[in-house]
């Protein structure tokens, strides 16, 4: 079974297919001349990495890019963009199987998108770092995040990326030996999939039903 992680404001992974949504918000130019130039280097940073990832180059260049993006933003206070650049290198050390250094990334990102109000990136960060703990066998810690992810993407009427946690939240269950509660979740995630035009997770969440029978 595959669980399901978040690119913040980039892309969504289902299953282990990237589907790109949208660009990341980039940092506007509002800042006084001198520091035009850095504004104008992070946001080459950032394209160039979603570019690497949409690629697929070696997580280890990603990362290295990523770092180099946190370091300007945060030189230049610009906090979504710390916490953009903290979520991708953490699901770049979780694509090298180092969800523990994946963690450390993920919890530093969290109280920033808090502290922001980013509702959908909060909730993405919360799956994320339920996601890591899922695959470090410790399902009822990642439980817990998926929990506080659900009804986030639910207030903020993230149809993807409550569709995302459903079905995390059944791969968590089914991790826990609860196939029938896995299935309540699996279910729910179904038709929002269909309704999104998800075609892949759509494939990955029938699957995940009939493994749980």
């Amino acid at each position: 079974m595959k669980m399901m992680k978040q690119f913040i404001s980039s892309v969504l992974v289902l299953g282990v297919c990237l589907t790109p949504l949208t660009v990341p918000l980039m940092v506007q130019p509002s800042w006084a001349q001198s520091q035009n130039s850095q504004i104008e280097k992070l946001n080459q940073l950032i394209e160039q990495a979603i570019q690497q990832g949409q690629q697929g180059q070696e997580a280890r260049q990603a990362i290295e890019t990523w770092q180099q993006i946190l370091a300007i933003a945060r030189q230049l206070k610009e906090k979504k963009s710390e916490a953009l650049a903290l979520n991708y290198i953490g699901l770049n050390y979780d694509s090298l199987s180092q969800p523990q250094e994946a963690l450390k990334y993920y919890n530093q990102a969290l109280p920033i998108m808090r502290s922001a109000g980013d509702r959908r990136g909060e909730a993405a960060t919360l799956n994320n770092i339920g996601a890591a703990y899922n695959s470090i066998s410790q399902p009822q810690e990642a439980l817990k995040y998926f929990n506080q992810a659900l009804p986030i993407t639910q207030s903020a009427g993230d149809r993807k990326g409550e569709a995302a946690t459903l079905s995390n939240i059944g791969l968590a269950y089914n991790s826990i030996s609860q196939p029938q509660e896995a299935l309540k979740y699996f279910n729910q995630a179904l038709p929002i999939l269909r309704q999104v035009g998800n075609r892949r997770g759509e494939a990955t969440t029938l699957n995940n039903i009939g493994l749980a029978y």
